[in-house]
Parts: structure tokens; sequence; C-alpha cells
């Protein structure tokens, strides 16, 4: 769920020497406010954000340690030397199974050559929450507005607006579909591929999942170093092509699987007529 926060405080900017100690800073009051949606622990600070959050078995984390990566190699795909979170859950846990709450933007006052003092009239922040199973983005906007209306300075006004929501999307591993996806991948890249979640987004996919009961298969081509959503984003050409090989084994694999689908349901039907 995309949301972004404006807050207003006099309607034109204001000379800082004249007014500033008098009239709270829309820029100041933003900050207050973004220092209030997490805690010191990293945990998102929106009274119920937890409600719903699903708890993994000790066996699925397990499986999620054997085949995502470790700590030191997100931190190396990000140019960090330390990570940042909740406690007692892995940088691969952080980024899949628990939910997110981040800053993308920050925008307010001069921010052009040299200095001038001003008070701006207004500041507006972009933010995006990484939903998980079984949380209702609905209900989290709800959570969140509630929290705002808590948290916002007095002397200011917040509007909160909605850019986008999705559904979280899960996918059965035992899912036939996605055993023909894996039997693509290990045909065409020559090994064989690694389940793992993911926290991007693709809002059409629980369309597709809810809407027309049926399975999504995600197959991803991307590395770490094609720097997505970052300046000078890239892709490799042959996992471009290699992507497009992959697709194609997968539509032949996939029609046959559902061939033998329709296959057993007409029998199924003939049995029960």
């Amino acid at each position: 769920m995309s949301l972004e926060i404006e807050v207003c405080g006099p309607n034109r900017d204001l000379h800082s020497g004249n007014f500033g100690g008098a009239i709270h800073n829309p820029l100041q009051a933003l900050c207050e406010i973004i220092a209030k949606l997490h805690d010191s622990s990293g945990r998102v600070a929106v009274p119920g954000f937890y409600n719903r959050v699903r708890q993994w078995s000790g066996k699925e984390r397990e499986y999620m340690a054997r085949s995502g990566p470790r700590n030191a190699e997100i931190l190396k795909d990000a140019g960090v030397e330390s990570g940042w979170g909740e406690r007692d859950y892995s940088l691969h846990e952080r980024t899949t199974i628990r939910p997110a709450l981040t800053v993308n933007g920050v925008l307010s006052g001069y921010q052009g050559p040299g200095g001038k003092g001003i008070i701006p009239a207004r500041a507006l922040v972009k933010l995006s929450f990484r939903l998980v199973p079984d949380q209702n983005p609905n209900e989290v906007e709800h959570l969140f507005r509630k929290h705002m209306a808590r948290i916002t300075p007095p002397a200011v006004k917040c509007k909160v607006r909605t850019l986008s929501r999705a559904e979280p999307v899960l996918i059965d591993r035992c899912e036939p579909f996605l055993q023909a996806a894996f039997s693509a991948y290990r045909s065409v890249f020559e090994t064989p591929p690694v389940l793992v979640r993911s926290g991007g987004t693709i809002p059409i996919v629980s369309t597709f999942q809810h809407a027309l009961g049926t399975p999504a298969i995600l197959m991803g081509f991307g590395l770490p170093e094609d720097r997505i959503h970052a300046p000078n984003e890239n892709f490799l050409l042959p996992n471009f092509y290699r992507g497009i090989q992959t697709s194609i084994y997968f539509l032949s694999m996939a029609s046959k699987i559902q061939h033998c689908c329709s296959r057993k349901a007409e029998r199924e039907l003939q049995l029960t007529t």
C-alpha cells in the first residue's frame, strides 16, 4: 500500500527570522510524525498493525534459512555494512514474512543553492507498506489514519492520501504449475531453481487469484545487481533471452498439466453421473 502525508501550516512561506519559534514549522512537524512511525526496535508503531500478521512455524523458517540469502549476502547487495529492523528475525525474514513501513521521499521548503530563511507552508512525505498474509490493506489504512490523528501536532493540519493498495499474495509451493516452472528453469539454466519469497508488489496477481480463481506463477529473471528502482536500472541480456526460452518451456509444460487436469475432471464427472 502506498500513501502520502501532507502537513500544512501557514498559508504561505514565512520569514524564519520573523516567525521562527512562534509558528510550528510543517516540515519539523512532519519529521516528528515520521519519527513516531517506528519504535526503537524497528517495529511499526501503529497500534494493531501486527494483529493479523501470520506467525510461521519453525519448520518454515528453517526452510527459508536453507533456501534464502544469508544476512551477509543481503548487506552486500544493498551496499551497506549493517542491517536494521525487528529483532529475532533474519534480514531475509524481515524483507519477506514480516511487514514493513518505508519512507520513500520527503518534499518541503527551499532546496536550491545557497540559503533561504523560511518556514515552509507545507511538507509532504511518501510512504509504502509491505503487507504480508493475512493483513488487509483497507484495515491497515484505517489503523494508520487513526494513528495519524493521535500523533499529528495540534498546531498543523494533516492530510492522508491513499495512492494504491494490493492484497498480499502467497503461492503454494506444491502447486502443479509451479512445478512446471521449476522444470522449465532447470532445463534452460541447467541448475535447480530456488523457491523464495519476495517483497515486490504486483497488484494484479491477487486479482488473478481472487477474481479468476486461478493460480498465479511468479517467475523472476533479475539479479541483485540490476539496481531495481534506482538510477541505471538494468537487465542482463543473457537472462532476457534465457527468460524467453524458460517461458516457452513453461507454457508447453503448463498446457500438458492443464490437459491432464481437464481429462481427470471429465472422468470424475462421468463417474458421478
